[in-house]
């Protein structure tokens, strides 16, 4: 399969998630195209913090995030693009002076927003501007992104917890992408979130097989590693 879509970041990094996720092999040689994609990018007019920007086309339409959920805004589009293609970066596992300078640009881009937010009385500890941008912001701090500020991460798991909703979701996130970057997540961190969503999926269940769409069964997918999680805890 190619992963590489030059007429989308959006696509690219939706393409390349799925193969991470599924653990499917990426040629050496796509992952360098992939990663010279991503990095030319960078710092263009409509790239988020100095991270990479979406493309025209990207721009054009509605950011699906990997589990389906839509985001409109253009300024959103932007921050979860530029947070997702840095996570993707570092998940190529390309080490070499090229893509860690890049990384650390972005790193820095995105810690000098961190920054701006705690200066606003107004934001919480451990999140970033609205919640699904928060979510975004974890995802990337996951894989190693602003330094893996685990104490940050921490507070945003603490943060998560302050809305429940008591039927395993959160008021104001982003259902199954929160479901994602918590499986995502270090696992001694995001544990008390995974054992609340556990009891609302184990009740209420996941589809069969068979024939979902592919933001359906990737839906189902995290579901069944979020219960495999709490079972093995």
């Amino acid at each position: 399969m190619q992963y590489l879509d030059k007429n989308s970041l959006s696509q690219t990094i939706d393409n390349v998630s799925e193969a991470i996720f599924f653990n499917l092999e990426i040629d050496k040689k796509e992952k360098v195209q992939i990663a010279d994609f991503i990095i030319n990018q960078q710092s263009k007019p409509e790239a988020y913090a100095d991270t990479f920007a979406p493309t025209e086309n990207d721009l054009k339409q509605d950011l699906l995030l990997f589990t389906g959920e839509k985001i409109r805004s253009r300024v959103g589009k932007r921050h979860m693009i530029g947070e997702e293609a840095s996570r993707i970066l570092r998940k190529l596992d390309l080490d070499n002076d090229k893509v860690n300078k890049a990384l650390k640009r972005a790193d820095t881009g995105l810690q000098e927003k961190i920054d701006l937010c705690l200066s606003d009385s107004r934001y919480v500890y451990g999140t970033y501007c609205c919640k699904t941008c928060s979510c975004g912001m974890w995802m990337n701090m996951s894989s190693g992104g602003t330094v893996m500020d685990i104490n940050f991460l921490k507070a945003g798991m603490d943060y998560l917890k302050t809305h429940r909703d008591g039927k395993g979701r959160w008021k104001g996130f982003p259902f199954y992408y929160t479901l994602y970057v918590l499986n995502e997540a270090d696992k001694k961190i995001a544990m008390d979130e995974l054992q609340y969503a556990a009891e609302h999926i184990a009740k209420r269940r996941v589809k069969q097989k068979g024939q979902e769409n592919k933001y359906e069964l990737r839906r189902q997918y995290i579901c069944e590693r979020i219960l495999d999680k709490v079972k093995v805890q």
